[in-house]
């Protein structure tokens, strides 16, 4: 297992000679603090407008019983929020080490990791998943006190039937992401279930219009019918964007918080991956000819990286740019419109930190750097929505391992390198603390910061018949 307890610090002959690297780590640091500075000033006016006017396109189709609802669900929110800045003052400050970073007992503090190897059967029990999960709070020197926005879930028994199961990881962001990352967490699954269940009543009624009636069978939820893909990816489509409404409806702060989504579901021998932003899914692949495991993304993340999401929000109306070129100080390139940097697909890492960003036409907001998310009132005026994009496969022999995990694991590691700590560790559990230690440790050396890092890896093991 790696050493949780220790936290990479800079050497001595280090420290003579990065003068540059820590200019470098700041420049990157600054940039996020110059993007914060031009949404500070707007972060409360969501709050203080009224629900009819903030929302007024879905709200004319609510009934009066469901406004009143929903507004007890943003002043619970609103009181949860002030719960949490409460919480906040009276955190004490965390021990830090001579470098200004965390003490390697607060590392271990902010890190939550299973403690043992969990299991769930797929596919009528012919294959067992061996998963385990971790999540480790990032730390912010100008925001100390600052929580872990990340969140995951995972579901056992979906829609009734025994086998179904969803693995989810949520990676929020704004003033309190925390919150819409939880909110997925605790209503994505039931918003699955509920429209797989109508996409299975679906296909139920179009196979008994097919046969005389003393040949119709009940549906029966634990049993049949199952679902095609691609049934399976309208249900997710539609959870995902009624998930979306539902936070737009009630949620205060919504015009600059929200989330992402990344999950694998499991039904009937498939395994389906719905993607809604930056967080990533990758199989380990075990290739025959080449003798070895590989590693096969699974989503592409959905940022102004990607030449066919960038014109999508400027068909809609929004600017793309980088802090550095919203502020003059450098110029958008003929290659700035024509780049096309598939994220999650080429093992591209942003090392210079100043990534494009998603702007409205006429205001320096929101300063997205994804392109598709949950929440987000303003950015989906410029395009951002809550549409996933899928990869559906059946599951086979050669498949070994998957991985779930928010863009804090991926933002200076590859997809390979993750799959190779993970055909390298004795089970999942070491598998997720060796690659959270290792991505925590990659940021200190590009940063004086570290994002929220959350994985989920699961083992596939196929059981004899």
């Amino acid at each position: 297992m790696g050493n949780t307890n220790s936290v990479k610090a800079p050497s001595e002959e280090a420290k003579g000679d990065t003068q540059s690297a820590k200019a470098f780590a700041i420049g990157r640091t600054e940039r996020l603090i110059r993007h914060r500075e031009h949404s500070r000033s707007r972060i409360e006016e969501d709050d203080k407008a009224p629900l009819s006017s903030r929302t007024e396109r879905q709200s004319r189709t609510l009934s009066k019983e469901e406004k009143i609802e929903r507004r007890r669900q943003k002043k619970l929110m609103q009181q949860s929020i002030k719960d949490r800045q409460s919480d906040k003052a009276k955190e004490a400050s965390p021990d830090l080490d001579v470098t200004g970073r965390l003490m390697a007992s607060e590392v271990t503090n902010r890190r939550e990791t299973c403690t043992e190897v969990k299991t769930t059967t797929i596919k009528g029990g012919k294959i067992t998943i061996e998963y385990a999960h971790s999540t480790q709070r990032g730390y912010y020197p100008d925001d100390p006190h600052k929580p872990n926005q990340d969140s995951l879930s995972v579901t056992h028994n979906l829609s009734a039937v025994a086998d179904d199961s969803l693995f989810a990881i949520f990676d929020g962001h704004g003033p309190v992401g925390e919150h819409f990352a939880t909110y997925a967490q605790k209503n994505l699954s039931s918003l699955m279930a509920k429209y797989i269940q109508q996409e299975r009543v679906k296909a139920h009624k179009l196979r008994n219009s097919k046969l005389p009636k003393d040949e119709q069978l009940p549906f029966n939820p634990k049993l049949f019918p199952m679902i095609s893909a691609k049934s399976y990816q309208e249900a997710s489509k539609n959870a995902h964007i009624e998930l979306n409404g539902l936070m737009i409806d009630t949620q205060p702060l919504v015009n600059l918080s929200g989330t992402t989504a990344i999950s694998a579901g499991f039904h009937d021998g498939q395994m389906i991956v719905s993607n809604v932003g930056d967080s990533r899914a990758i199989l380990g692949y075990y290739d025959s000819e080449e003798k070895k495991t590989i590693a096969v993304p699974l989503s592409q993340d959905q940022t102004p990286w990607r030449k066919d999401e960038r014109e999508r929000i400027e068909r809609s109306g929004g600017r793309v740019l980088t802090v550095d070129q919203l502020e003059g100080k450098t110029k958008v390139t003929e290659s700035d419109k024509t780049q096309d940097k598939k994220l999650g697909v080429d093992d591209f890492i942003d090392i210079a930190g100043d990534p494009p960003r998603v702007w409205k036409a006429d205001d320096n907001l929101p300063g997205t750097s994804f392109t598709r998310s949950l929440g987000d009132s303003i950015a989906e005026e410029c395009g951002v929505f809550a549409e996933p994009e899928f990869f559906s496969k059946r599951i086979s022999e050669e498949d070994k391992i998957l991985v779930l995990a928010s863009d804090g694991v991926f933002e200076f590691m590859t997809n390979q390198e993750i799959i190779d700590m993970c055909k390298n560790s004795e089970n999942a559990v070491i598998a997720c603390d060796e690659i959270v230690h290792k991505a925590y440790n990659s940021w200190l050396e590009h940063e004086n910061r570290t994002d929220d890092i959350t994985i989920i890896v699961m083992y596939f093991r196929h059981n004899e018949n």
